[in-house]
């Protein structure tokens, strides 16, 4: 992790041709970047120096997200701009530090835009959970603080994407996303998020989610950061009904990212912790392990908070397929669960021989039919290796404090999985 300063007069000095880092009094003189014939593995090797100064940080778990939040919102100061995401924005304690943090930031002349998912979707959602919003708490401050300096919006379009944008006027721009939702009961669940600073990361996280061109992808080489999107335009009643055939009219890359990922000859051994899962996502993994020479290590709640009958149903799918094709031998696969609600959605690939750099996945997008293919969703690949250690270290505590599924493990109900399955 580099002060700004230095990361600033390292993006400068690349973008020149010429790599220069001040340490202290001196100044240490890099070879000029890389052209065409220079040797791959010492263009490979200035590629991961970079990665590994980018100013990146993986915040593990809910109070963590909280803190960095208002902290962000701390830091702002008059002219800065400030882009709020979330699904779920529930009352409590923690959800009312965010808000005071937003008022106070308005108070210093801090613009915020404040968005919530408002679809059917989510109603049916908090329905299910017996949960509430803070619509109309967030609707009355921007009637209090005036629509120019607070607006609010709770958007019709199924939007999952979990983010906090600051544009300072005076500073770097910083950026905040991930799984997280607000709301007191979150506060121990398990769950991921990153924080990221600079313009070039910043930008291109926005140009993913709000910009048509860019096709719902954006790479940081730099930064090993790849920003993948879906980004629904409309409403579509066929694929409402049939959801695993025909995605909503838009842009939608995740799907397709995951499998390239999935299929990716170069990484054999996956550790995928998962909240939500159908046929769909047991689908995509059992693709992967049917390349042969490759493993998973699965992880998923044991109790999650909805979907339960189809988290499990999506399980047994998966174990009979694969079990089936390699004649019963299941050595490839683990399936683990934790006792603690676990939200995160992380796919972690590595190589046999451990050359290849590791590769991450992290965001928002569940295992599921309507996730994939009719909700705004917001991922991010990941070969920044400050973040895929900090990542796999987590994931390994995870792993290591679940308990191996049993055949109790694999009941559920019908209906009620395949109607989970369809409306989730």
């Amino acid at each position: 992790m580099t002060t700004t300063r230095a990361f600033n007069t390292l993006c400068a000095a690349d973008r020149s041709g010429r790599m220069r880092a001040a340490a202290s009094a001196n100044v240490v003189d890099y070879a000029p970047a890389p052209t065409v014939g220079v040797n791959r593995q010492f263009e490979t090797s200035m590629t991961n120096r970079r990665r590994q100064m980018m100013p990146v940080r993986l915040l593990t778990g809910y109070s963590e997200v909280i803190n960095t939040l208002c902290d962000e919102l701390r830091r702002t100061s008059a002219g800065d701009e400030v882009e709020f995401s979330v699904y779920v924005f529930e009352s409590g304690k923690s959800s009312q530090r965010v808000i005071d943090a937003m008022v106070r930031a308005v108070n210093r002349g801090v613009r915020v835009r404040c968005s919530i998912d408002g679809s059917p979707v989510s109603k049916f959602t908090r329905w299910c959970e017996g949960s509430t919003t803070l619509t109309s708490e967030l609707e009355e401050l921007q009637t209090k603080l005036g629509r120019e300096r607070f607006s609010f919006e709770a958007v019709r379009q199924p939007t999952h994407a979990k983010f906090m944008v600051i544009h300072r006027k005076y500073s770097l721009p910083t950026a905040i996303f991930g799984g997280v939702n607000i709301g007191d009961r979150f506060a121990n669940w398990r769950d991921f998020a990153i924080r990221a600073e600079g313009h070039e990361v910043v930008q291109a996280m926005r140009s993913s989610l709000f910009k048509a061109d860019t096709s719902g992808s954006v790479d940081v080489r730099d930064a090993g950061i790849r920003f993948v999107t879906n980004l629904p335009t409309g409403f579509c009643p066929l694929a409402w009904t049939f959801p695993r055939y025909k995605n909503f009219p838009g842009t939608f890359n995740i799907k397709p990212t995951m499998m390239k990922l999935l299929e990716d000859a170069s990484y054999s051994r996956y550790r995928i912790a998962m909240a939500y899962m159908d046929a769909v996502g047991a689908d995509m993994l059992d693709a992967m392990l049917a390349r042969g020479n490759t493993s998973l290590t699965l992880v998923v709640p044991r109790n999650p908070n909805v979907y339960h009958d189809a988290n499990r149903k999506a399980l047994k799918r998966l174990i009979q397929r694969n079990a089936a094709r390699r004649n019963g031998d299941s050595s490839n696969l683990k399936i683990v669960m934790l006792d603690d609600m676990l939200h995160a959605k992380v796919f972690f690939a590595e190589s046999d021989d451990g050359t290849l750099p590791d590769v991450a996945m992290l965001g928002s997008c569940n295992l599921k039919q309507r996730s994939l293919g009719q909700f705004v969703e917001l991922n991010a690949e990941i070969q920044q290796p400050i973040l895929t250690r900090a990542l796999r270290a987590k994931l390994d505590d995870i792993i290591n404090e679940s308990l191996p599924i049993c055949d109790d493990d694999l009941l559920y109900a019908e209906p009620k999985a395949t109607v989970e399955e369809w409306l989730g």
